[in-house]
Formats: structure tokens, sequence, C-alpha cells
């Protein structure tokens, strides 16, 4: 039975991780579900008594499940959960009465020791599938919209959120840039403020381009970039004005309807943005072009950059460590 007064101060946490540290409502939901397993493993004992209950969360985590599946979850997500909980008892013991016996000596133990996912292939959209996407043909409005918008992830590197609440007046495509300031109504991660550019790759360009041309003769400044369309017609609907709660899984729905109908292998929406960062690293020259690629993905710092999207394919892998080699026989060459 989970303990009464552990629930109320979890309501109160997320209530203020969203009102005063204004996190988004997608971010509050994954630490709802985190703090849900918290409150699973301290059952009856008060949170007061944390530091004492066996097994300890980090131990907990490794077999926990609220789906009813056998897996253990994956590692980066009970990395999450551990972090989630180490910012509320943190909290607690800053703000709650009766708390402040918890220290930061046992909150820096709820973490997990050598833990790893089983190696996997990395997925993301390479530059010859978004130039095979870019060079499909595209006769109705669907598919034009479609095909823009595919092609416009992936030389923006977006998250989806952002894309499909972003107003044309916040896209310059003469300049390359976007402007993802949620004070123009786009949903980014965090309510982060950047102004971003897209890749210089002409033939992509062109089809953004076209795209950008053809809705912006129908919708004002203030319309979506990722323009919404009549059902009953299947046109451009200007009398949308406001992002619904569900726009996100329409588009992806329409990507996935799409490459069906083209017989396209599917990639989701955020391998759009792996395949942005993935090419931006891999023609990378200096340290300040990595960091220009991090930048515009809004991160924070290179280390998540290179933590999360810098993983190389064994070819890839194979290719640079050949190079190497081969750069060093040249030098040594021409020293003779």
């Amino acid at each position: 039975m989970i303990d009464k007064p552990n629930w109320k101060a979890v309501k109160k946490y997320l209530d203020y991780r969203l009102h005063v540290d204004q996190i988004i409502t997608g971010s509050m939901k994954k630490e709802q579900t985190h703090l849900r397993y918290l409150l699973e493993w301290a059952q009856d004992h008060s949170f007061r008594q944390s530091p004492n209950v066996r097994p300890t969360f980090p131990e907990y985590m490794l077999s926990a499940r609220l789906d009813g599946e056998d897996r253990q979850l994956s590692a980066v997500y009970i990395k999450k959960a551990l972090a989630t909980a180490r910012l509320f008892f943190t909290w607690l013991a800053d703000n709650e009465t009766g708390y402040k016996h918890i220290k930061q000596s046992w909150i820096k133990t709820i973490k997990a020791k050598r833990l790893t996912n089983p190696p996997k292939i990395s997925e993301y959209v390479t530059l010859e599938e978004i130039q095979a996407i870019a060079a499909t043909s595209a006769h109705t409005v669907f598919e034009r919209r479609t095909r823009a918008a595919l092609v416009f992830l992936f030389l923006s590197g977006m998250r989806i959120g952002a894309f499909v609440s972003l107003p044309l007046c916040a896209v310059d495509i003469a300049s390359r840039s976007v402007m993802q300031y949620p004070s123009l109504g786009v949903r980014t991660k965090n309510n982060k403020h950047a102004k971003t550019f897209l890749f210089e790759i002409p033939e992509l360009l062109e089809v953004v381009r076209q795209w950008d041309d053809e809705v912006r003769a129908v919708l004002p400044p203030n319309g979506f970039w990722f323009a919404p369309l009549s059902p009953e017609t299947g046109q451009i609907d200007a009398s949308v004005i406001e992002v619904g709660e569900h726009r996100t899984n329409l588009a992806r729905r329409n990507f996935k309807q799409w490459f069906e109908q083209n017989h396209l292998t599917y990639h989701s929406p955020h391998k759009f943005r792996h395949g942005n960062i993935h090419f931006g690293l891999a023609n990378s020259q200096s340290v300040s072009d990595y960091k220009a690629v991090s930048m515009n993905a809004m991160h924070s710092s290179m280390e998540i950059t290179d933590q999360f999207y810098s993983i190389l394919q064994d070819d890839e892998l194979k290719n640079k460590i050949g190079g190497l080699n081969k750069n060093n026989r040249s030098n040594i060459t021409e020293g003779k």
C-alpha cells in the first residue's frame, strides 16, 4: 500500500516542477512515471525512512516494471529515473518539514553502478535516405507537406514538438535560420530559446523552399509552417490558429502513412534529429565545428552531444581508424 503522505509529497513536488521550475508538460509526465516507481518502492514506508529501506531504490529499479513486462528497463531509463529521485529528495530536504536528516551524502548514492545496455546499432536517417525522400514525387498538398516536413526535420535537427508548433514568422529560408523561441509559440524542450540554422544542402533546401512559398501564399506570419489541412478538402486550413495537444501524434501518423505509400523505410521523427547531428559530427573538422553542431541541436553541453549522438557504425569506425594510420604513414613519408 502506498503511503499517503508520500503521495502528497510527490504531488506537491510535481506542482513545483511545473510552475516554479517551469518544465514542459512532457517532461513532467516522465518525472511523474519515475516517481511512481519511487512510490512503489517505498510502499508504506515514509520517505523519511528512505535511507534505511531495503532493497535500495537503485537495486529495486533493476527488476521493477510498471507495465508487467519481464525484461529489465533500459539502462538509460533507469539512470533517468534515479536522477529524478535525486532531484526529488534534494527538494524534500531543502523545502519540506521533517526531511532535514536526509543528507546529500545519501542522496548521491542513488545511482546505478556499471549499468549498461547490450550493444545496439544506432538508428538515424542518412544523407542518402533524405535525398531519396526529397526526390520522391509529391502531387497533393498532403504529400508536399509531408515531404517538406521530413526534409526540414533533417536539415534543422528540430524536435517534433517544436517543429509542429513553428510559425512562419520564425522561419527564414533565405538565411537558413529558425527562431526556436517559446515567445513565438514554439514548444521547445524545457522552454529553451535559440536561433538555429539549416544545413546548406541545395537539393534539400529547394524542397523546403518550395513548400515555404506555397504555405506563405495561404497563411499569415503566425500560421504554422507544418500547415493544418482540412479533412474535407485536403487543402491548407487557414482557420486553425492554435496547436492542439495531439498535433505531434498527428504528424507521426502522417509520416508513417507517407512512408508506407512510397514504400520507404520508416524512421520516427527523432531519427531525423539523430541524422542531422550525425551528419554534422561526421563532417566536423575542428572542435569549433563540433561545438556548432552541439549548439545548433540546443544541447547545454558538447558532453550531451557526444554521449548520445556520436556513436559510429562499425564501417564508419573502421574507416576512421584506418584513416588515422594513413595520415601517420603520409607524415612519415613527407619527413624523409
